[in-house]
C-alpha cells in the first residue's frame, strides 16, 4: 500500500512538471539553440583587445555567478607575449524547479532534469590571446549522478568501488573513469550561450573606446 502511495505521488509530481514545462521543454538545446529567440553566440567569443585585467575580472565576475571558481590564471606579459588566461570551477549540482534564483539550470529540459536527476556542472574558460583581439573558449560539463542502487531501495546494491584502482594487466588505462560515481554527459550548451551572451554585454559595457566594438 505504501509503494502504491508513493507511486500515484511521483506519477502527478511528473505530470505536473510537464503540463507547466510544455512540450518543448523535453528537447535538448544543442549548440545552436535559439534560447528565448537570442541569436546564438560564437564559441570561442572574439573580443576586441582592451586592457587585460578589465576582461579578466568581467569574465571572472560572470562565471562567479553560476559556479564557485577553484584556479583562475590571470593573462600575463612574459617575453612581451601574452600569455593565457584560464578559469576553472568546482563542481555544482545542479539547481531544481524549487531554486529558481539560481541560473546554473537553464530553463526548460535542463533544470527539470537537474529535479528528476542528480547532475553537476563544471565550468572551464581559457582566455586566449591572438593578433589584435583575445577568444574567449567557455565550455560547461554536465555530469550525472551514478548510484550503486536508487536512491530509498530497500535491497542493497553491488559493493561498487570507486577508487580508481589500476589493472597492471592492461596497457591502456584511458578506461579509468576520474570522476568515480559520475556518468559524463557531455557539455550544456544552452548555459554556455547563456553565459557568453553576458560576457559579451559586460565587455561591451566595459570597455572605454568611443569605437564601435564588433564581435565576430
Amino acid at each position: 500500500m505504501r509503494g502504491l502511495i508513493q507511486s500515484v505521488l511521483v506519477m502527478g509530481v511528473l505530470a505536473f512538471l510537464l503540463i507547466h514545462a510544455g512540450c518543448r521543454a523535453l528537447r535538448y538545446d544543442d549548440q545552436y539553440a535559439n534560447l528565448q529567440g537570442h541569436p546564438p553566440v560564437e564559441n570561442p567569443l572574439v573580443a576586441p583587445l582592451m586592457d587585460r585585467q578589465t576582461l579578466m575580472e568581467q569574465i571572472s565576475d560572470e562565471v562567479d555567478n553560476y559556479f564557485r571558481i577553484s584556479r583562475e590564471e590571470r593573462i600575463r606579459v612574459e617575453g612581451g607575449i601574452l600569455s593565457e588566461g584560464w578559469i576553472e570551477t568546482h563542481p555544482r549540482i545542479g539547481s531544481t524547479l524549487l531554486e529558481p534564483w539560481h541560473e546554473d539550470s537553464t530553463s526548460g529540459f535542463e533544470r527539470i532534469h537537474a529535479t528528476l536527476q542528480t547532475v553537476r556542472r563544471t565550468a572551464k574558460v581559457r582566455i586566449i590571446p591572438v593578433e589584435n583581439a583575445f577568444q574567449i573558449d567557455l565550455k560547461v560539463f554536465k555530469e550525472l549522478e551514478d548510484l550503486n542502487q536508487p536512491a530509498g531501495a530497500a535491497i542493497g546494491g553491488r559493493p561498487f568501488r570507486h577508487d580508481s584502482a589500476l589493472d597492471i594487466d592492461r596497457e591502456n588505462q584511458n578506461f579509468l573513469n576520474l570522476n568515480p560515481g559520475w556518468i559524463p554527459m557531455g557539455r550544456d550548451f544552452s548555459l554556455e550561450q547563456l553565459m557568453l551572451r553576458n560576457i559579451r554585454q559586460r565587455l561591451v559595457k566595459a570597455c572605454e573606446s568611443d569605437d564601435p566594438i564588433i564581435f565576430n
